[in-house]
């Protein structure tokens, strides 16, 4: 491989090398670890499943043509992203689109979900966070992206309410998983001091 690659030959070359290297790990250690990278480095089987829900991390998930026929709003996710340069985390908020499977080797599978992003970027015309902390996003503003999959377990789930101060944009709202309470945080950590109040 040299820099003057392509990218997709240099992709193509990368894995041909990850294989081979697996495949040597694997013969000196037969732990799960090195079986699932194994199965991963052989690449995914040519079949595809598609769904029009899954539930995941305690929430029901939902695509967005399946969630509008329905009262509720399930197709909402929101993925925690990088820190950017001053040192605040970015998230993205956007919808669910579709949902799919892939299987690879020795009956491992990987559930996907694309979405379609909105621009979190621009501070402006796409996303807004008042005085209060509520963050609400332009939802016709969508982000240009190359990769619109993260994986199923990345997601939370979240709905957008409209913003009836600002026309056109919609406030997010975080949805607790299903089968989990919020109880507080107990500063000083002393748990009997917190039953007798």
């Amino acid at each position: 491989m040299s820099k003057n690659d392509s990218e997709s030959e240099w992709n193509r070359q990368f894995i041909g090398w990850l294989q081979i290297k697996v495949a040597e790990l694997r013969k000196h250690d037969d732990s799960k670890q090195i079986d699932d990278l194994f199965s991963l480095s052989r690449g995914p089987l040519p079949y595809v499943t598609s769904f029009k829900s899954y539930v995941t991390n305690g929430y029901k998930f939902h695509v967005q043509d399946y969630d509008k026929g329905l009262r509720t709003q399930n197709c909402g996710v929101i993925v925690v992203g990088e820190t950017d340069e001053e040192n605040k985390t970015i998230d993205y908020y956007g919808e669910l689109t579709e949902i799919l499977e892939l299987q690879f080797v020795g009956g491992r599978r990987v559930m996907l979900f694309r979405c379609a992003w909105f621009d979190v970027y621009d501070q402006e015309r796409g996303i807004k966070v008042d005085e209060y902390g509520f963050v609400s996003v332009n939802r016709k503003r969508l982000l240009k992206v190359k990769e619109p999959f993260v994986l199923a377990n990345q997601a939370s789930q979240v709905f957008y309410v409209d913003d009836l101060s600002n026309k056109g944009w919609h406030v997010v709202r975080k949805v607790q998983p299903r089968d989990s309470f919020d109880v507080g945080e107990n500063t000083d950590g002393d748990l009997d001091n917190l039953l007798e109040i």
